[in-house]
């Protein structure tokens, strides 16, 4: 907005903004559904910028992590435990419709 300009403001309605953010949000998902995907490992536009010594404190962390689990399974879950219990929370986070 340039200096000089009068501003404009708009009253709306916490329910209307709602509405209005819940259509938006819908729409952008129709129009993602719509895009042909590329599966996640053939698509490099997500990748950051070449990183080579984060890339190798992220090995080294994984390394770490994988070596306290062979001694010691305690805290951890496999992924069947962890997706037991997501499966039946997961409908109580639903957004209505």
């Amino acid at each position: 907005m340039s200096p000089g300009m009068p501003q404009a403001s708009i009253t709306i309605s916490l329910s209307d903004l709602e509405n209005l953010i819940r259509r938006v949000v819908r729409e952008e998902f129709v129009r993602l559904l719509r895009v042909p995907t590329v599966p996640v490992v053939d698509d490099w536009d997500q990748e950051g910028p070449l990183d080579p010594a984060g890339d190798e404190q992220l090995l080294h962390d994984a390394l770490t992590m994988s070596e306290q689990y062979k001694v010691s399974r305690e805290g951890w879950k496999t992924l069947e435990e962890f997706e037991g219990e997501l499966a039946p929370s997961g409908q109580e986070h639903d957004l209505p419709r």
